[in-house]
């Protein structure tokens, strides 16, 4: 049998997932689709099973489904609705189902959709802004007129400030917030990313109530690329869509919530704003207007393939959470849409997937909800910042490699902790003997490389500042604050996210000239400190594992098989299930798309020996972990 839980199926009852004895967590599924159905988008429904179903026990991760859902599930086990009114004391408890324990108040399941919505629901934490991610946030808030609590929306202040922005804004949406003379039905809650370490102690540092029972900390992700004019978009499109003034008809601009938490993104996104207004636009050759909209395919005149300097490229955020059981301590990673870190211009997976590989040694982390939109035969130019089977086996691939590493240095560190002890000198100094170097000193420091007696450069870090580069090779002028270009692992390859798919050159930096000439250098960690030199080498990047191509067979609907053979990886992430959610439906006959990706995955994941079960959920399903 494929799956690793138990697994219970019947024509007319919900599927269940895993084993409920002892679990930290219950995940209800409200939508596992990334589209184009609106009514099975992405939203999730998490709770610890130690607090019942009490107030406030319940968080929703995304909402692109949400309150229809629930009421959905309901449905299969009380009317619709009721035209009587339930009798003073009355209570209903189900004894099966993704709600079973719930003492519901009312007789509809209507109305006991509302119960639950108002009053265990406590917060909405949101990856990010994208419709089929909250939408259904937005068109419930008005059955919250009379509850008796905001609702919070917990996100990174990106997130959130898009959501101001765009959607309670009495445009799009009635301001409904507690914020800008909104109504209050809802609350805003920003989290710093990487977690408040001011908050909590040992395992639980960082991490932040979301509701009862659960914490949750938050990393920024990547959700590709996208471009928009440099003007504001106030006084450009509101002017000609409108035929009003930017003046008497502008909406708050965009570019706080399009600039992501983190600086090396905004860093990212001026370098490439600068390389395009070094080279002109051509205007097309033809008939056609250049100012008309045009249609791919549509005209045989081939498009503009130089940068319009009106236009600048920018990351779209994402996030990933990881939440806590405060009882257990066990904790699941849900990731929003990502892209891989091979085609990414602001590669962040990797700060994730460190943080969890210390989790994974530590058998904290039981379970990674992330999202697998496509299937292989899918080009790295259609992805439009999603994954696919090949890029998910190496990201997990770099996660696995990542957990072998801290597991080896546990076990060298167990080993030699007598022999450090014994080498100990008898005198140490005391603090207030010890004198902090001179900024003289330090930079002396940097700038020296220091030599053993063979000639061969010792494990000391050099701690440089890395200049980035643009994609045609250049320097872009500004620093880098990309963690990844700290990372020994990081530096080299990245896979084209255009449609040429060749790869640039890149100027190689001192770490990479390290790297390849067998010194080991000194690491950063995603805080800005030195991380100390392990025995073993660095993981290498997921665009470094494995970076698919189209002329390894992808793009026409080729697996993996048949390639260069792969590296075996012996498992290292046995016992870790992962569970694919923003599958995109075709709307066509033959296999479902799930269960393609699915194939896929399992056949890859086998190939290098991963470890992780690997399951597709579906709306409605009810899975514990």
């Amino acid at each position: 049998m494929r799956e690793q839980h138990a697994r219970r199926e019947a024509p007319n009852q919900l599927r269940e997932l895993g084993e409920k004895n002892e679990a930290s967590f219950h995940i209800i599924v409200l939508g596992s689709s990334g589209g184009p159905l609106e009514d099975n988008a992405t939203g999730l429904l998490v709770r610890a099973p130690q607090t019942e179903w009490r107030k406030s026990s319940m968080i929703a991760v995304d909402a692109g489904s949400h309150l229809a859902n629930i009421i959905r599930i309901l449905e299969r086990q009380m009317p619709l609705t009721s035209e009587i009114l339930p009798p003073a004391e009355y209570s209903k408890t189900l004894e099966a189902g993704p709600f079973a324990g719930i003492p519901f108040p009312n007789i509809s399941a209507k109305a006991n959709g509302l119960h639950i919505f108002r009053e265990i629901l406590h917060a909405f934490l949101i990856t990010h802004p994208h419709l089929d991610h909250l939408s259904a946030m937005a068109i419930n808030t008005p059955a919250l007129e009379y509850g008796r609590e905001a609702k919070a929306i917990v996100a990174l202040p990106s997130t959130i400030e898009a959501i101001k922005n765009h959607i309670f804004n009495d445009w799009l949406w009635p301001n409904l917030s507690d914020e800008g003379n909104g109504v209050g039905f809802v609350t805003y809650r920003r989290l710093i990313e990487g977690g408040n370490p001011r908050l909590g102690s040992g395992e639980s540092r960082g991490y932040v109530n979301v509701c009862d029972g659960l914490a949750t900390k938050c990393w920024g992700i990547s959700h590709g690329k996208c471009q928009r004019r440099r003007l504001s978009i106030s006084g450009h499109q509101h002017s000609d869509s409108f035929g009003y003034t930017g003046a008497e008809y502008a909406f708050p601009s965009r570019r706080m919530s399009r600039i992501s938490d983190a600086s090396h993104d905004y860093f990212a996104a001026v370098a490439q704003q600068q390389q395009q207004s070094q080279q002109p636009s051509q205007p097309f050759i033809g008939s056609m207007s250049a100012a008309a909209p045009m249609t791919p395919g549509a005209s045989s005149v081939p498009p503009n393939l130089a940068p319009d300097p009106n236009y600048m490229f920018e990351p779209v955020g994402s996030s990933a959470f990881f939440v806590r059981n405060d009882a257990t301590g066990n904790e699941i990673l849900i990731f929003g849409d990502v892209e891989p870190d091979s085609v990414s211009m602001s590669p962040r997976n990797h700060i994730v997937w460190e943080d969890a590989a210390g989790k994974i040694v530590n058998s904290s982390l039981k379970a990674i909800f992330i999202e697998c939109s496509y299937d292989d035969s899918v080009r790295n130019e259609d992805l439009y910042g999603h994954l696919c089977p090949r890029h998910l086996i190496a990201e997990l691939s770099f996660l696995a490699k990542s957990v072998t590493n801290k597991r080896k240095q546990q076990a060298d560190q167990g080993a030699t902790t007598d022999q450090r002890t014994e080498s100990v000198p008898a005198v140490v100094p005391s603090m207030a003997m010890r004198q902090p170097p001179s900024p003289t000193d330090l930079r002396r420091k940097r700038k020296r490389a220091a030599t053993s007696t063979n000639g061969d450069s010792t494990l000391t870090p050099t701690l440089e500042i890395e200049e980035p580069t643009n994609f045609d090779g250049t320097s872009s002028g500004f620093p880098s604050t990309n963690p990844s270009s700290a990372n020994p692992g990081y530096v080299g390859k990245r896979v084209a996210s255009h449609s040429c798919g060749h790869h640039h050159p890149r100027r190689r930096t001192s770490r990479e000239v390290n790297s390849h000439s067998g010194a080991a250098s000194g690491a950063i960690t995603p805080g800005g400190r030195p991380k100390p030199v392990a025995s073993q080498a660095s993981p290498k990047s997921p665009a470094q594992v494995f970076t698919p191509s189209v002329s390894q067979g992808y793009g026409q609907g080729q697996s993996s098989s048949g390639t260069q053979p792969r590296e075996k990886l012996g498992e290292p992430l046995k016992g870790i299930t992962v569970y694919i959610i923003h599958v995109k439906d075709t709307l066509t006959d033959g296999p479902s798309p799930g269960d393609v990706i699915l194939g896929q995955l399992r056949a890859q994941g086998e190939e290098i020996e991963l470890g992780v079960e690997f399951n597709v959920t579906r709306c409605e399903d009810s899975i514990w972990v």
